[in-house]
């Protein structure tokens, strides 16, 4: 793992923790799709800056590729990311299929490689990481830190009361503290039991959907 230079223009370089693990990012997008990736609770580990992954250019000349980031999923699976914007999707598409035609060339360490890194690489762009996924899933993972078991068993009983569409501020009606109900909704909808309606920013406005 590559720990991000401390200056460099135009960046927006922090980190998070994920599961005990530090997990840096250098750009407002990468720690957009950091969180996005972190939300997902099929991830077990996610390390950054790697893996180093080799490939041939179109003349034939070897060049390396920083990976922004390693999600490892709870089934084994192991996938490379690399997060950039949407407009430089040609240039990776290329990129990402010399990677691939390596057979996923990983440089070690100490100067030897080792190949099939990962099972696959995939690109990730602000079309997946917008503002509005990365707030949600804030508030969700704020929320798993933060359940009470009364309230989401009081919304839930309320929630299946509803048939077809409904906005999520209605599920805040007559509650007695309404930062706890939102803890609530937020935590169904992470469960699946509430379903958006669209992948936007959810807010009082919201249309959500019971899953039956």
């Amino acid at each position: 793992m590559r720990k991000p230079p401390a200056t460099h223009a135009k960046t927006l370089r922090g980190f998070s923790i994920f599961k005990e693990t530090v997990v840096f990012h250098e750009s407002d997008l990468e720690r957009r799709a950091s969180k996005v990736i972190q939300v997902r609770k099929d991830v077990e580990a996610i390390y950054s800056q790697f893996p180093v992954l080799l490939y041939r250019d179109a003349e034939g000349v070897w060049r390396e590729h920083i990976c922004d980031f390693c999600v490892v999923f709870e089934n084994g699976e192991t996938v490379a990311v690399a997060v950039k914007h949407a407009r430089k999707s040609d240039f990776m598409a290329d990129l990402l299929k010399r990677i691939k035609a390596e057979g996923f060339l990983r440089k070690n360490r100490n100067g030897s490689t080792t190949r099939g890194a990962v099972h696959d690489i995939r690109l990730m762009t602000e079309r997946e990481a917008t503002y509005g996924a990365y707030e949600n899933a804030e508030r969700i993972m704020r929320a798993r830190r933060m359940c009470d078991d009364a309230d989401y068993d009081c919304a839930l009983a309320l929630a299946q009361k509803f048939s077809g569409r409904f906005r999520f501020g209605e599920l805040l009606r007559g509650c007695d503290d309404r930062a706890v109900r939102r803890t609530s909704i937020f935590l169904l909808i992470d469960d699946g039991v509430l379903v958006p309606e669209t992948q936007g920013r959810i807010d009082d406005l919201t249309l959500l959907m019971v899953r039956r």
